[in-house]
C-alpha cells in the first residue's frame, strides 16, 4: 500500500478569511444529511485518509501468507525524491525486496472517490531560453529582439497542440497536451529584449516517445538558445487483468455492492514511478474534495468503506498461499 505523507501548503482560509482547512482535523456527522459527514483539514483527502485507511486495515487483517508493506514516502507533491529513494532500496534489496521477493502489486491510495484509477498522464517541465542583443527603443534594427524569437516558438507550441489533439486518443485518458506556463522577458519599455524564457509543461500519454526531442523537433525553427529539462514524470498504465487490479476492483464491487468505475485520471502521482519499476500499480482512495484548496475534506463514511476494500485487497491478493512475497 503506497501513499504520500506530505501535502501542500495554503493560507488555509476561504475567500471571507475564515479559517477553512485547520491543521488539526475536525468532524461534522450530521444523520439527516450525509453530505455533512465531513472529516476537514489539511491533506484530509489528499491524503492522509487514504493512508490511515491502509494502516487500520492493515492493523486489522488476518495474517496473510504475503507481505503486505506500508510505503508511505514524502514529497510525491513536488519532486518524488521519498519514493525514489524507496524504489532504489528495493531495487539494492537494501530492505529485503531484492531478488525473489520483488512486489508483486501496488495499491496508491490517492483519492479516488471509490473509483478505481487504471491509468495517469505524465508530464515534463522545460525551461525555453531565447537570447538577442539589447538596443536603444528607438533603434530596434541595432538589436536582436529576444521576445520577437520567442513569438516564433510560442506559435510553433500552438501548432503543437493542435497537433496533439488530433493524435488517437487514449481510451481512459483522451489526448496529451502543451502549454507554456510563464514567460520573462525584456528590461524595460525603452530597451530592445536581449533575453526571453519561457517554462513548458508537456503532459504526456502512455507509450509516448521523449517530449523533449520532440521539443526541439517543433522549436528549432524559432532558433532557442537552450532547452533545459527541469523534470520529467513518466505516464502510468496498468492492464485491468493484471492481478492487483482484479483484487482492487472485485474489493470495491463487494464491499459497495455496485458495479466499480474504471477510469484514467489527468494529473500525476507517484503510481508512475512504481509502474515505472515495472511494479503493477492501481489507484483507489476516498471520497472528499477540495485537493490543494484552502476548504479541503474527506467523507469518513468513505473512509470505513475504504478501509474494508483495503482489508479484502490484502485477504484476496495476499492470503492466497503462494502469493507474493511483498505488497507496497
Amino acid at each position: 500500500m503506497a501513499g504520500h505523507l506530505d501535502t501542500v501548503g495554503g493560507a488555509g482560509r476561504s475567500a471571507d478569511g475564515v479559517v477553512a482547512a485547520p491543521a488539526d482535523p475536525t468532524r461534522t456527522d450530521v444523520a439527516a444529511d450525509a453530505a455533512a459527514d465531513r472529516i476537514v483539514g489539511r491533506g484530509a483527502y489528499d491524503m492522509a485518509g487514504g493512508l490511515a485507511a491502509a494502516m487500520v486495515a492493515a492493523a486489522t487483517a488476518p495474517e496473510p501468507d504475503g507481505d503486505v508493506v506500508l510505503a508511505f514516502a514524502a514529497d510525491e507533491e513536488f519532486a518524488s525524491i521519498g519514493m525514489e529513494e524507496l524504489l532504489a532500496e528495493i531495487e539494492t534489496d537494501a530492505r529485503g525486496f531484492g531478488a525473489g521477493g520483488r512486489p508483486d502489486g501496488a495499491v496508491v491510495l490517492e483519492p479516488t472517490d471509490l473509483e478505481v484509477t487504471l491509468a495517469h498522464r505524465g508530464f515534463a517541465w522545460f525551461r525555453i531560453e531565447y537570447e538577442g542583443v539589447a538596443a536603444h527603443g528607438s533603434q530596434p534594427e541595432l538589436g536582436v529582439d529576444a521576445i520577437d524569437r520567442a513569438v516564433d516558438g510560442l506559435v510553433a507550441l500552438r501548432a503543437l497542440a493542435g497537433e496533439l489533439d488530433e493524435r488517437p486518443r487514449h481510451p481512459l485518458l483522451g489526448t496529451g497536451s502543451v502549454r507554456v506556463a510563464t514567460i520573462e522577458g525584456g528590461t524595460d519599455a525603452a530597451t530592445v529584449a536581449d533575453r526571453c524564457v519561457l517554462v513548458v509543461e508537456r503532459r504526456t500519454l502512455p507509450g509516448e516517445s521523449d517530449p523533449g526531442a520532440e521539443l526541439e523537433r517543433v522549436l528549432a525553427a524559432s532558433a532557442p538558445a537552450r532547452i533545459v529539462r527541469l523534470v520529467a514524470r513518466p505516464a502510468m498504465a496498468t492492464d485491468a487483468g493484471a492481478a492487483i487490479v482484479r483484487a482492487v476492483i472485485g474489493a470495491v464491487e463487494e464491499v459497495t455492492g455496485r458495479p466499480t468505475v474504471h477510469r484514467g485520471d489527468p494529473w500525476w502521482t507517484d503510481a508512475g514511478l512504481i509502474a515505472d519499476a515495472g511494479i503493477p500499480a492501481v489507484l483507489v482512495g476516498p471520497i472528499g474534495g477540495g485537493a490543494h484548496a484552502d476548504e479541503e475534506w474527506v467523507s469518513g463514511a468513505s473512509l470505513e468503506t475504504l478501509t474494508n476494500v483495503i482489508g479484502r485487497v490484502i485477504r484476496d491478493f495476499c492470503g492466497a498461499p503462494g502469493g507474493g512475497r511483498a505488497k507496497p
